[in-house]
């Protein structure tokens, strides 16, 4: 940041103003992660007037830091993927692993910051360093970094709340990243299941371990009893069997849902249409969380 231009220095009221907006923001939950990134590093250079922000994230082990986002006013030009390494940087990776932020007034001379003096300090023109390490769930996960470029001023304490603000919204955006990719990939989970289910060549039907309401059935499944899955999905399990087959498959049921070893069973299942299917039953239970358990149904017609 050029501080000697000071018509950029916004005052602690307007720092203020535009972090209301900034938090008022639909883009967490609309756009990219990183096309959030890039608005908050951008948002956060033009209402501080510093020239340099951005945004790293460590690896697993804590031996590097990667830049996810980094702005710089005076071009106006975004980028990423440059690399930090511990290895390089000790004292800078020792310090952020304190909650404070690192207020380098001076970045030579900062014993958290003087080992960039050798290179990234002079590369680019980086004067004063305030890295504000960002935590999900409490553990590490990266730091928010406002750098000045040129001349330099002491950070103020309005900065530095500034740069805490922006970080807990960056950590906001990781935190609905994390979740939307949480939600894809349960999602996609879910449709190579379904893919599975319908494509087996037996009837499944999946029902609840304790109430033994069904909750879903397969194509096959629909074939077997005469009917739609609309048919099938709601109902207690005992309708599948003829009255005489009923109490006997019941308790078979409840012997699978107690742990107990149960070899397949031969009977009857009833079809919609009233016609009896002659069938060989398996049972899978499954522990889902939570004390819930599912049961598979396997029908195999004979």
């Amino acid at each position: 940041m050029n501080m000697g231009d000071s018509a950029m220095l916004l005052s602690a009221a307007e720092m203020q103003a535009g972090l209301a907006r900034l938090s008022r923001g639909t883009y967490f939950k609309e756009a990219s992660l990183d096309l959030t990134l890039s608005l908050l590093t951008e948002s956060a250079c033009r209402m501080t007037g510093i020239e340099r922000v951005s945004i790293w994230a460590f690896d697993d082990q804590h031996r590097e830091l990667r830049c996810l986002e980094l702005y710089e006013r005076s071009s106006g030009r975004h980028s990423s993927g440059a690399k930090v390494l511990a290895a390089s940087y000790p004292a800078y990776f020792n310090a952020l692993q304190g909650h404070d932020p690192i207020v380098a007034d001076d970045a030579y001379s900062h014993p958290a910051t003087f080992e960039f003096a050798v290179d990234y300090l002079p590369q680019y023109n980086v004067s004063a360093m305030l890295d504000t390490p960002i935590h999900i769930r409490g553990e590490l996960q990266g730091v928010l970094c406002l750098e000045q470029v040129g001349a330099r001023r002491p950070w103020t304490t309005e900065h530095g709340l500034f740069a805490h603000a922006v970080a807990n919204l960056v950590t906001l955006a990781l935190v609905e990243y994390e979740a939307g990719e949480a939600r894809r990939q349960a999602q996609t989970a879910n449709d190579r299941l379904r893919v599975v289910f319908d494509g087996s060549r037996d009837a499944m039907v999946l029902a609840d371990g304790d109430s033994g309401i069904i909750l879903d059935a397969n194509r096959q499944a629909e074939r077997l009893f005469g009917g739609s899955r609309i048919d099938l999905v709601g109902k207690h399990h005992r309708h599948l069997y003829p009255l005489r087959e009923a109490e006997r498959c019941i308790a078979e049921f409840g012997r699978a849902m107690a742990g107990q070893s149960v070899a397949p069973v031969r009977a009857s299942v009833r079809r919609l249409d009233g016609q009896m299917q002659p069938v060989e039953i398996s049972a899978e239970v499954a522990d889902v969380g939570s004390s819930r358990r599912l049961a598979l149904g396997i029908f195999r017609a004979l």
